[in-house]
């Protein structure tokens, strides 16, 4: 097995910081000492991560996830430990040496270089001779050679050249028609995306994994066709330009969704670049939860037409079940982004999205559109329509609004509008959790190893005393700390953590111990009675045992009911997993 030294791990571990790397994947913001980001390892619907710059660690408050920079990107990116440690070496630009290290191989590597080779393919034609008009008819839409870089735009030929061009590069036929690249004819196999501009189209981790391709000539009748789906490529996992935005998303604080991926490059020619598009389709609960992962302030751009209000609607409908709430560009004249660009300008544009409608806004203005405020019952149906709306959205700020917009359109008194809201509104039966018990032993090694992570004088006491922990875990994470202790003759979370490299269970106990709501500074006298308590630990079990066989050897029924009793007193403290 390929080896790096601990300490390279620790000096590449403590050549980042934390949040720099984690911002990368993931929008953060800072509160305080802290950043905060939405856990993207749990269905998280308020920022509950935390990442600390000062102990160099992240920790979600509901779902306990805990690490270092590696063991972020391990869980992020399903990765080794090795791997893990290699992305952040060569984000610092350090050369990793590392003995017999291989990057482990996909099953798919052939088919991501397919796609590689045909994507170089297409936009070196578009490059030549036979690539003149293609290039003209994108010149007249305004794009040039930087936007044509910029989004790796290419052309497919007519006939079968980029099949013959795959077949004499040593690509296997098969995988070529597995990826949508040709289709075997009658005689021969053909290009599927002949006589098109191609646009590449990127998966998360930015490799491609299909095609979009236009007529540039008006002899078809699809405007677009794509690639079809295969092993690497499923369209409703796909955002267009997704990775590549995380840049100017964090810059601008915000995400823009639109439907189509020339209204994409349409915007960052203006210099909108925070942008991504669904590519036309219904969006799925999957890509629902790649644009929360990029900012929890997200603004729809639909189409203006009768089908992008549908989209705006069912977006936001999936949107909103992740707990985002998004903001709404209603675009007039049934125009896209693209038409509107040119018809009103980007000035005109930056206005909207300043002044950007809020759903409910968005949805009533919608509505209104189906019911005729001159009829009493369109009008109750209208009313009853947005409670529904105003039951997903808690804020009385937008409440006590809405109430007042209802009652100016429908000329409905608040006081009735309020009525029917609290007729809808009733009381939840909260039924609060117990809160599990834990016992004496547990709460001794827990604390313990809590102040064993902070302070190095609470090792050596654990140390010196030979403390025994009953929970095989726990007795673990121990023997690491000591370990590291003995090692380094310091204590350091986030170095710990590199030092347990791939070690899951036990960085997820560190994480339950570290996340323990207990006080920064202990007291001497508990730590003592907590080792005492703990090194008395196998004194009572073997006490335990002893009575259960008294118990057996009994010969009446008090005298069992007796040994009963003192079993019932000893197992309230010993019923530990050993």
């Amino acid at each position: 097995m390929a080896r790096i030294s601990n300490e390279q791990i620790l000096e590449i571990r403590n050549s980042v910081n934390i949040v720099d790397i984690i911002s990368e994947y993931i929008p953060l913001v800072q509160k305080g000492k802290n950043f905060f980001g939405i856990c993207p390892f749990h269905d998280d619907h308020n920022p509950s991560m935390s990442v600390s710059p000062e102990k160099q660690i992240y920790t979600c408050f509901v779902c306990g996830a805990t690490g270092n920079v590696f063991s972020f990107i391990m869980d992020y990116e399903k990765v080794s430990f090795l791997e893990a440690v290699k992305k952040v070496a060569d984000k610092l630009n350090i050369d990793l040496k590392i003995d017999n290290f291989q990057k482990p191989v996909s099953q798919y590597d052939n088919y991501y270089d397919v796609l590689n080779m045909t994507n170089k393919f297409y936009q070196n034609n578009l490059q030549t001779k036979n690539g003149v008009s293609a290039k003209k008819y994108l010149q007249d839409r305004d794009i040039n050679e930087e936007i044509i870089k910029e989004f790796g735009i290419g052309l497919s030929l007519s006939g079968n050249s980029a099949y013959k061009f795959l077949v004499e590069n040593k690509f296997k036929v098969k995988d070529l028609v597995e990826l949508g690249i040709c289709n075997q004819g009658d005689n021969d196999y053909h290009d599927v995306f002949n006589n098109r501009i191609t646009f590449p189209l990127y998966d998360p981790f930015g490799k491609v994994v299909g095609f979009s391709g236009r007529i540039y000539k008006g002899e078809d009748t699809s405007k677009y066709i794509n690639s079809k789906e295969s092993p690497i490529f499923h369209k409703g996992l796909v955002l267009y330009n997704y990775h590549r935005v995380k840049e100017d998303v964090q810059k601008e604080g915000s995400l823009i969704v639109v439907e189509g991926f020339m209204d994409v490059i349409a915007l960052s020619k203006d210099g909108i670049k925070n942008v991504v598009a669904t590519m036309g389709t219904a969006i799925t609960k999957e890509q629902a939860k790649l644009i929360k992962k990029a900012s929890p302030n997200i603004y729809l751009m639909f189409d203006g037409d009768v089908a992008g209000e549908k989209a705006t609607l069912n977006c936001s409908e999936e949107l909103m079940k992740i707990g985002l709430i998004p903001k709404i560009i209603l675009l007039e004249e049934k125009l896209d982004p693209d038409d509107y660009l040119k018809k009103y300008g980007v000035a005109k544009l930056k206005e909207k999205i300043k002044n950007a409608l809020s759903f409910l806004d968005y949805k009533m203005i919608i509505m209104k559109k189906d019911y005729n405020f001159q009829n009493s019952n369109d009008i109750s149906e209208y009313i009853n329509k947005v409670i529904v709306e105003l039951d997903k959205i808690d804020d009385k700020i937008v409440t006590d609004y809405t109430i007042n917009k209802l009652s100016d359109d429908t000329k409905v008194s608040k006081e009735i509008i309020k009525d029917l809201i609290k007729k809808r509104n009733k009381p939840l039966i909260i039924i609060k959790e117990k809160e599990p018990m834990i016992n004496k032993y547990q709460k001794a090694y827990e604390t313990l190893l809590y102040y064993m992570l902070k302070y190095v004088e609470v090792i050596r006491a654990f140390d010196e005393n030979n403390v025994f922990v009953p929970a095989p875990n726990y007795r673990y994470l121990a023997c690491e700390i000591l370990s590291f202790y003995n090692k380094y003759k310091t204590i350091d979370i986030a170095d710990l953590i590199a030092y347990l490299e791939d070690k899951s269970e036990l960085i997820s106990a560190l994480g339950k111990i570290n996340n323990l709501d207990l006080p920064e500074t202990y007291i001497k006298e508990e730590i003592d009675d907590y080792i005492k308590l703990l090194n008395e630990y196998p004194v009572e079990i073997m006490e335990k045992k002893k009575l259960e066989k008294a118990y057996q050897d009994a010969l009446t029924d008090e005298e069992k009911i007796k040994i009963a009793n003192q079993l019932l007193e000893l197992k309230k403290g010993v019923n530990i997993d050993d």
